[in-house]
C-alpha cells in the first residue's frame, strides 16, 4: 500500500441498500462470487480511489469547529456515485488504476498485491476491534460517534447523566422539538423515541437483538431512525 493510503484514516463505508443500481455496480466490482451484502457489510476506504471521497467538517460549536479546522481533523464522505475498484488480493482486471502503472516483473507485482491484502487485512481486523463498544464509557461511545465518517447527519449527540442522548431537532412555529432520539444507558440498553412515544424494541431487533455491543449497530439504528422521520 503507498505511503498516501497509509498516512490517510481507514474508513469503513455500507454497502449502499438504497440505491439498486448503484449497490450492482458494487457487487460487479466485487470479487467474492454471490455475495449478498446485509445492513451491517462494509468496505475499507482502501477498495477506493482518493477522488472517490470528500472531506468535510461541519461543527456547530464555533470553538470546537475551529479546534478541528486547525487540527485538520475532518469527517469522510464517499461521493454518491462511489464506486469499488481496487481489490489488491485479486486478480489484476478486477481493479482499475487512478494512474499508470509501473510495468514490473510478475514475482514483484505478486509480492506486492499479498503485501497490500495482508495490509487491508490487519486494518478490518483493527476495525473491528475498535468496533467493540461494549466495555467502553459512555462518553468514549460518544466520542467514537463524533468520529465515525459513517454515522448520519443531522444527529446532535449528548452525554447527560451517563446516559449518551442521540437525537433529531426539528424547528416548529419557532419552537424547536425534539423529533426522534435514541437513548443508550450504562447498561448499554437502548430506547428510541420518536413524536414524543417510546418505539418498540421488536422494530429494531434484528440491529441490537439485546444489548449493544458494537458502534456499528448505532450507526445502523441512527440510520433506521433517519428513515423512520
Amino acid at each position: 500500500m503507498d505511503d498516501a493510503a497509509g498516512s490517510q484514516k481507514v474508513t469503513f463505508h455500507s454497502f449502499p441498500l438504497h440505491d439498486k443500481q448503484l449497490c450492482e455496480k458494487w457487487l460487479r466490482a466485487n470479487p467474492r462470487k454471490d455475495y449478498v451484502p446485509s445492513k451491517n457489510s462494509r468496505l475499507c476506504s482502501l477498495h477506493f480511489h482518493p477522488s472517490d471521497f470528500v472531506d468535510v467538517h461541519n461543527d456547530t460549536n464555533k470553538r470546537r469547529d475551529r479546534a478541528r479546522a486547525e487540527k485538520k481533523l475532518y469527517r469522510r464522505y464517499l461521493k454518491d456515485d462511489a464506486v469499488p475498484s481496487i481489490f489488491p488480493n485479486a486478480p489484476a482486471y478486477l481493479s482499475t488504476a487512478g494512474s499508470c502503472r509501473r510495468t514490473t516483473v510478475k514475482a514483484t507485482s505478486a509480492g506486492r498485491r499479498q503485501q497490500a491484502a495482508d495490509t487491508m487485512q490487519q486494518l478490518e481486523e483493527t476495525f473491528m476491534a475498535e468496533d467493540d463498544i461494549a466495555d467502553v464509557s459512555i462518553a468514549d461511545i460518544a466520542d467514537s460517534l463524533e468520529r465515525e465518517a459513517t454515522t448520519p447527519q443531522g444527529f446532535t449527540i449528548s452525554v447527560i447523566d451517563q446516559t449518551l442522548l442521540i437525537y433529531l431537532l426539528q424547528v416548529k412555529d419557532d419552537v424547536p422539538q425534539i423529533r426522534a432520539s435514541i437513548l443508550v444507558k450504562t447498561d448499554r440498553s437502548v430506547a428510541l423515541s420518536m413524536d414524543g412515544k417510546t418505539i418498540p424494541s421488536s422494530q429494531f431487533k434484528d440491529i441490537i437483538p439485546r444489548q449493544l455491543q458494537l458502534l456499528s449497530q448505532l450507526v445502523n439504528l441512527m440510520a433506521r431512525l433517519k428513515e423512520m422521520v
